[in-house]
């Protein structure tokens, strides 16, 4: 009698093994091939789920990211305007291991978008959807009152966007070396000049 194979556990194995292998070998060493052995596979199974690296490392983001899509969601559903943004900007920053993960994992798509369209368009997916969230909480900030309306939404949500990205680009140059709390404090800074009463 044939064994079962649970297909979903099997490759969940694969994109977990393909997140350790990122985050301790980066991404040039990920091979498909390290993946499987790390896995506990032949690389003919890993190849039976996904169809080149790209395509795994793409699943290796989603596996990271949707945790954290979920709580910046439910972020925005309990808290308003310039709560909501502080709190869901807070959760993207490197300020703790799970988030320090991530943004070693997001950086090398960052680097390696430039060899693939595949990645290139994943980087211009996530970074879209990024966008949105940010110009929803700035236009309800609008809406409550807290931001004049006058103020240019997607100027703005850049602006963020970039400052967000320059802090993780800090956090990563410094070796893990900028602290939780300062990284806080710069975003404070930020938010308390943004709201700034005229």
């Amino acid at each position: 009698m044939p064994r079962i194979v649970d297909h979903a556990s099997r490759r969940q194995d694969f994109i977990r093994a393909a997140c350790e292998t990122l985050l301790e070998e980066g991404y040039a060493n990920t091979t498909v091939r390290a993946v499987a052995k790390r896995a506990g596979f032949t690389t003919g199974a890993l190849v039976h789920y996904f169809g080149d690296k790209d395509e795994l490392i793409r699943r290796a983001l989603d596996y990271f990211g949707t945790e954290q899509r979920e709580r910046m969601l439910r972020l925005e559903r309990e808290l308003e305007g310039r709560a909501a943004l502080r709190a869901v900007v807070a959760d993207a920053l490197p300020t703790d291991l799970d988030s320090q993960r991530r943004w070693r994992i997001w950086m090398a798509l960052w680097y390696h978008s430039e060899e693939s369209d595949q990645m290139r368009a994943e980087q211009k997916r996530r970074y879209r959807e990024w966008l949105g969230r940010i110009s929803r909480m700035l236009e309800q900030s609008v809406k409550l009152g807290e931001l004049p309306a006058s103020v240019e939404i997607r100027a703005e949500a850049r602006a963020m966007v970039a400052f967000v990205d320059g802090l993780g680009v800090q956090f990563l140059m410094a070796n893990s070396r900028l602290p939780a709390a300062k990284i806080l404090a710069m975003l404070d800074t930020y938010l308390n000049r943004l709201y700034a009463k005229p």
